[in-house]
């Protein structure tokens, strides 16, 4: 199996389409953490002036960088889809399974390759987003956070950020198209976004995996839009989205020839 995961992060790291999705998604995130940068500053001020009190800054700054990151990392369905969608490019899938015969454990390699690889993603980003609020606070942050404060929040962070790769993987492996998957995925993103279902119902909208990520990532902070469920819940709803469309893709996969 160790074989197979290997072989799986060797195909991924050497797709330019993944490369490039990838260095797109990194300046995409780079932009939200430039426009935040002077909010740090602002906090960091009026920490010194004596109008913000240490708790009311450290919030801020912990909060600014899982807000910074969660915006951006929505696009991550992108990434998830193309990973998926390489496969069936001049009939890589049949190649993949005269290599590894058995399709589960090739798909469940691919799962955590992709895992893997998302890992790393949100590592970089997340000690990039550090270093920002380092920089951008003067060094207020290092005064009333540590390292070990941000720690929850990155494992929030790393648990969303996967969630958003895997489930449009699972859907680009099931319909062996990378549009779909995309299509699919944006879907549900904008039915959380336009607020249609929390509109007729809140309890339906946070098992969508956007109302999901909210409720895991923003609890206690100002959002103009309500909440529809806890921290808990919404890191449940995005495993269970995860698992979903990974078994889906067993099942279709297992049932379909390679070609």
């Amino acid at each position: 199996m160790v074989r197979i995961v290997r072989s799986e992060i060797t195909k991924i790291t050497t797709l330019p389409s993944v490369w490039i999705t990838a260095v797109a998604l990194f300046f995409v995130f780079l932009f939200f953490q430039y426009q935040v940068f002077g909010v740090y500053s602002e906090l960091a001020a009026g920490f010194r002036e004596g109008a913000l009190t240490e708790t009311y800054v450290a919030e801020e700054l912990q909060e600014s960088v899982e807000a910074s990151i969660f915006n951006p990392g929505i696009l991550l369905v992108l990434l998830g889809a193309i990973i998926a969608g390489s496969e069936f490019k001049a009939g890589q899938f049949g190649m993949s399974v005269v290599a590894v015969p058995n399709r589960r454990k090739l798909l469940v390699a691919k799962f955590i390759a992709a895992s893997l690889y998302v890992f790393i993603l949100t590592l970089v980003w997340f000690v990039v987003a550090a270093a920002f609020v380092y920089f951008g606070a003067q060094g207020v942050s290092t005064e009333l956070i540590s390292a070990v404060d941000l720690l929850p929040g990155f494992f929030r962070l790393l648990l969303f950020m996967i969630a958003f790769t895997l489930f449009p993987l699972g859907f680009t492996l099931i319909a062996r198209r990378t549009l779909f998957g995309v299509v699919s995925s944006m879907v549900l993103i904008m039915l959380t976004m336009v607020q249609v279902v929390a509109i007729m119902s809140p309890k339906v909208d946070a098992f969508l995996p956007l109302s999901a990520a909210r409720n895991l990532l923003l609890q206690g902070t100002d959002n103009p839009v309500p909440l529809t469920g806890t921290s808990l819940q919404g890191g449940l709803v995005l495993l269970g989205w995860v698992i979903i469309s990974a078994v889906g893709a067993v099942v279709v996969l297992m049932r379909r020839d390679a070609r």
